[in-house]
């Protein structure tokens, strides 16, 4: 196991749905691509960005679910490429009733997503192939195409 997988305190669920997240008094709309019980990731398009505080709000709407979460989290750290400012945010503080909320809807997800990762597939040991027995017989088949009348245009 790597040392990241390692630290975790909570099982990270892929997942793929728009929140907000509020940096002082702008509002920045992000995808997230994994959460947990403690945590989310979020992408969003690079852009300038003003961060004076690791604190950032976010309003997470659950899909399917028809809740919207409200949370305060702190920015653990942030990652950059050429198209995407990426955050790893840790929740701070969240209302309990909206965190049990949030675990019932990840354990929920967990256990009846179908998008989620499933076992390796494993063939059959014996394969059996139905063949069903022909009612007519090849004779009978060309017998009934020569009797056919051409259609006439």
């Amino acid at each position: 196991m790597s040392y990241m997988s390692n630290r975790r305190r909570s099982e990270r669920l892929p997942v793929g749905f728009y929140v907000d997240q509020i940096v002082g008094n702008d509002l920045h709309r992000c995808f997230t691509t994994d959460l947990s019980a403690l945590g989310i990731f979020v992408e969003r398009v690079a852009e300038p960005m003003r961060r004076s505080s690791a604190i950032v709000q976010l309003e997470i709407p659950l899909p399917e679910a028809g809740e919207t979460l409200w949370a305060k989290g702190e920015v653990v750290y942030d990652r950059f490429d050429s198209l995407f400012h990426g955050s790893a945010i840790r929740f701070a503080s969240m209302a309990r009733a909206h965190q049990r909320m949030l675990r019932e809807w990840l354990w929920d997800t967990r256990t009846t997503d179908r998008s989620l990762p499933l076992p390796p597939f494993r063939a059959p040991s014996v394969v059996s192939v139905h063949r069903p027995t022909p009612t007519r017989s090849v004779s009978d088949v060309a017998r009934t195409l020569q009797a056919r009348q051409p259609i006439a245009c």
